[in-house]
């Protein structure tokens, strides 16, 4: 049995036959649209989606209403040792097959709050909703409503996604080597010029029904991600093919979850690289608890499991890489456990309710963590290096661009940047200190290198760091970090037009690859100063970016 709960796979046929295109939903004739006045969300469930994926995904609305292991079950989900939940009643949901959600019209989707996208296969969602259903999922949103996308559900929410094999599109090329997949068309990379080239073989794009909507229409995601991606590694757990990891959360009363991951998506990991978009809710984390020691190539946060991005028309769009909604009760037989606990489905449930309630604006109630719930894998992992004996991919892989469609870059900085090659780039320094800025590969976040202005033994004197400002420019996005060391007498500023500051680092408790984005409108020019005067007083700044 082909397993879909991948971010990318082949369809199950039971859920109906590609193509399936059925109407109704009002118009006279067709079957009546299930979504009433009362309904607060759909969970789509048809053709694209995984088997497990959209099981998954129903599970979790279901334990929202009811507390349930299962939907049609009596059982407690976390009983009967831990902290259960009765569930709150006044959410009313409906799952929707291909041929319910195209008996719908945009104006019966108007009074939905929130509409769920399962995991499964991108390019057989969005082939399957077609443009009729593009429409319908752009004029929910611009009514103020609310989408969530678990792996396949989030490529499908974007304008395109890398992707390391053939996706289901018929392109023969790109079975064996990598693709990037976008509305625009489909492009193979080309060895021979080191980018992505080819154009779609027909002339028309395989994936133009991808959502692309709004804040998320020039984002390029990518997947999967090989160090953390068990299932694609056949002996990454030897009990069964699925892998659960350790998530750090913008939670502070629950700081980590477990959750499976498979073929999730993410960015700036080898070939993607977005301007910074949205905000981050859950990371993969190291994993420093009890059997589980896969490597994680790159420092805390930059391999996002959980963003978010608001509509700009009232709603919001929740993307996640991992599977937090993975479920034990309800799902296909290949699924076993996954490494995850009862308890640990228990708080990824509670975690993702609260953040739902929270990011759409919906006021229906949660459920409370198990406090006593263990962070620790079920089952055991190998090490990093009997799994990958050649090396990460994050290390070996050749960084790319996007070439003909445009979106994205080669997994290093902003090309006005230059940080990667080594050096600055078109940054200049003025200031007298004996360590200024320059390009340092100890304090990169994204990339081989960062600038870093100190090092070891702080910055002896003011260095500033100067770039003009390309025309057109409306805000600059970058990753700063500092240590606790800085102090009141320390300088790490942002300025612009060298007179105005606008961001001010030196105090408060430090930072480690913290994103930031400023204002540029009618500025020319950017700084950024640091002096400071102690050992390990140092000023970071990397992947900057000018958004237009």
């Amino acid at each position: 049995m082909l397993v879909c709960a991948i971010g990318l796979c082949l369809p199950d046929a039971s859920y109906g036959a590609k193509g399936e295109k059925g109407r109704g939903g009002g118009s006279g004739g067709g079957p009546a649209c299930k979504v009433v006045a009362e309904t607060d969300i759909a969970v789509y469930t048809g053709t694209g989606t995984g088997p497990s994926s959209r099981l998954w995904a129903e599970a979790l609305i279901d334990f929202w209403k009811t507390g349930n292991r299962q939907p049609g079950g009596v059982e407690k989900l976390n009983a009967p040792a831990g902290i259960t939940w009765s569930g709150d009643g006044d959410v009313d949901y409906v799952t929707l097959t291909l041929s319910d959600f195209n008996a719908c019209s945009a104006d019966d989707f108007a009074s939905l709050k929130l509409f769920v996208m399962p995991g499964g296969s991108a390019y057989e969602i969005q082939a399957n909703l077609a443009a009729e259903g593009k429409s319908k999922m752009t004029s929910f949103l611009d009514a103020g409503g609310s989408f969530v996308g678990f792996c396949a559900g989030g490529y499908y929410a974007t304008n395109g996604y890398f992707w390391k094999g053939d996706d289901g599109a018929p392109t023969a090329t790109c079975e064996n080597q990598f693709c990037l997949y976008q509305t625009a068309g489909t492009f193979s990379f080309n060895p021979a010029t080191s980018n992505f080239t080819n154009h779609e073989w027909n002339g028309t794009s395989y994936h133009s029904n991808l959502l692309a909507y709004g804040p998320l229409a020039n984002v390029f995601l990518e997947g999967p991600i090989e160090e953390i991606a068990g299932p694609w590694n056949s002996e990454s757990t030897p009990d069964h093919p699925y892998d659960s990891h350790l998530l750090a959360t913008d939670d502070g009363s629950m700081p980590y979850l477990r959750a499976v991951y498979w073929g999730g998506a993410t960015e700036n990991y080898i070939y993607s690289n977005n301007a910074r978009w949205g905000r981050e809710l859950a990371h993969f984390s190291t994993d420093e608890i009890g059997n589980n020691d896969l490597y994680f190539p790159q420092d805390a946060g930059a391999l996002w499991a959980l963003k978010t991005v608001e509509t700009n028309r009232g709603g919001s769009l929740l993307i996640s890489s991992a599977h937090i909604e993975a479920s034990l009760f309800h799902t296909d037989a290949a699924f076993i456990d996954g490494g995850i606990t009862e308890c640990q489905q228990y708080n990824n449930y509670t975690y993702l309710l609260k953040t739902i309630n929270r990011e759409t604006g919906m006021s229906f109630t949660v459920p409370e963590y198990d406090m006593n719930c263990s962070s620790v894998r079920e089952g055991e992992v190998k090490s990093t290096a009997s799994l990958f004996p050649a090396g990460l991919a994050y290390l070996n892989a050749p960084r790319i661009g996007t070439g003909g469609g445009g979106g994205g870059g080669g997994g290093g900085d902003n090309p006005d940047t230059g940080f990667d090659r080594g050096d600055l780039g078109l940054f200049t320094l003025s200031g007298s200190a004996n360590r200024p800025w320059s390009a340092d590969a100890e304090a990169a976040c994204v990339g081989p290198y960062a600038a870093r202005a100190g090092h070891a033994s702080g910055v002896d004197s003011l260095s500033l760091l100067h770039i003009a400002i390309p025309p057109g420019t409306t805000s600059v996005t970058y990753i700063y970090s500092y240590p606790e060391a800085l102090d009141p007498g320390d300088d790490f500023h942002v300025i612009l037009d060298n007179y105005r500051t606008v961001r001010e680092y030196e105090t408060g408790p430090g930072a480690s690859c913290a994103v930031d984005t400023i204002s540029t409108a009618g500025a020319s020019a950017l700084t950024f100063r640091c002096r400071s005067g102690g050992n390990q007083e140092t000023c970071t700044i990397d992947d900057v970016r000018f958004n237009h």
